[in-house]
């Protein structure tokens, strides 16, 4: 990787660590960018906080340092969807890299550090300071400008106030969810797991929840018995797709629903909405269960997901279109209406006397509570199907559409 980055580098794209780390990575080439972490040289940023580590008792989680957030958020609305480009000035031996980063293509950009240092959000490190060095020297003069001016970490009362008070578990997260009333919240994505899944910070109340979107299902990575894990087809590129997206950006989240535990949701971005985006692209398909609550319009996941299919990109490049396995005369015929199962479904009676259930197609309205709906095929729009009902205890029906 060492050769993949010059001394001078310009980058796409950055996360934001801390006040004073930042991950870049370059333009990808066939495939997700290498990532590299540059620690801003000669200053310190307050450390976030950090939740304790599961499974071990003797951690416990750790609050923000004073400021430490503030710096956070003024580096990441700094560089954050920006193009930006660092320096590399030392190397530990242990592979930790330090360096400066611009807001530019070149050196004559904003310099990040002086910018912190300039607004009290970051101290310098004056032990390693060299007074030959005017770039040291100038983080030092601006330093003794913020203390005077009492910014940041200079001002009275010691900051406590922007320490946030972290929320790392929800008690009832059904409640919780079903409270919001599928209102758009304010928040910023920390983390991407995969494609559809994320970790987000929820404000102004500071919830970190982790938010499956709604209706739809990516590539995953699978965890193997040593703990390694292993992607399937596409899913690290899924992931690239929605981290370069939504990592560390504003966004707004609809909470829609809360089955077993598992928040789904719908992130709503001015620059699109990433869950029509997935499908649209061929790294995610649509799935039911799921779909029922997805509150942005149904039909507009179909339709990019039917447009993938036949565009057969990634996950769809192996696809061939079923056809239909029913004979013509049993396509449509002549029936007497016996029985309404539920919104989607009737029993008819046809002329010879034979009980038919008929199950209406691409739709799926709400069940009655112990209801399993099993389908064989959910892709073909045929107006008549092939059913068959079973009674074992729970209502089961099988709805065989066409040969799959």
């Amino acid at each position: 990787m060492d050769g993949y980055f010059p001394t001078l580098t310009v980058v796409t794209e950055a996360c934001v660590l801390s006040g004073c780390a930042v991950i870049v990575r370059g333009q990808p080439r066939g495939g997700p960018p290498p990532e590299r972490q540059i620690n801003l040289s000669n200053i310190r940023a307050g450390a976030l906080a950090r939740r304790a580590i599961q499974g071990q008792p003797d951690t416990k989680d750790t609050p923000d340092e004073p400021w430490a957030f503030h710096a956070r958020e003024f580096m990441r609305k700094k560089v954050i969807g920006k193009e930006v480009c660092f320096t590399v000035e030392n190397k530990t031996p242990q592979g930790r890299e330090y360096g400066m980063v611009y807001l530019a293509k070149d050196t004559s950009g904003e310099n990040i550090a002086e910018s912190l240092v300039a607004e009290g959000l970051a101290t310098v490190r004056r032990e390693g300071i060299r007074g030959n060095n005017p770039d040291q020297a100038r983080l030092c003069d601006l330093e003794d400008q913020a203390k005077s001016s009492k910014k940041g970490l200079w001002s009275e009362g010691g900051g406590s106030h922007t320490i946030r008070d972290l929320k790392y578990t929800i008690e009832n997260p059904r409640n919780f969810v079903d409270s919001l009333h599928q209102k758009p919240v304010n928040a910023i994505i920390e983390h991407v797991r995969d494609g559809c899944m994320v970790r987000a910070l929820l404000l102004p109340d500071y919830y970190l929840v982790t938010v499956m979107l709604s209706g739809v299902k990516c590539p995953t990575f699978k965890r193997e018995a040593d703990g390694s894990e292993t992607p399937e087809p596409f899913a690290a590129e899924a992931k690239f797709f929605t981290e370069s997206r939504l990592l560390q950006r504003d966004v707004q989240i609809i909470l829609e629903s809360c089955p077993n535990q598992v928040i789904l949701g719908t992130i709503l971005h001015p620059n699109g909405n990433i869950t029509e985006l997935l499908l649209k692209e061929g790294f995610a398909r649509c799935v039911d269960w799921s779909m029922a609550v997805y509150t942005q319009g149904a039909e507009k996941l179909r339709a990019a997901e039917r447009s993938a299919k036949e565009r057969k990109v990634r996950i769809w490049k192996d696809y061939v279109a079923p056809t239909a396995n029913l004979d013509q005369k049993d396509r449509q015929f002549v029936a007497k209406v016996m029985q309404v199962v539920n919104a989607d479904a009737i029993v008819v009676k046809l002329n010879s006397g034979e009980c038919k259930t008929i199950h209406l197609s691409s739709i799926r309205p709400p069940r009655l509570e112990g209801e399993v709906r099993v389908n064989a095929c959910l892709s073909l729009d045929i107006p008549v199907t092939k059913a068959i009902t079973e009674s074992t205890g729970c209502r089961l029906s099988v709805a065989l559409f066409a040969k799959c």
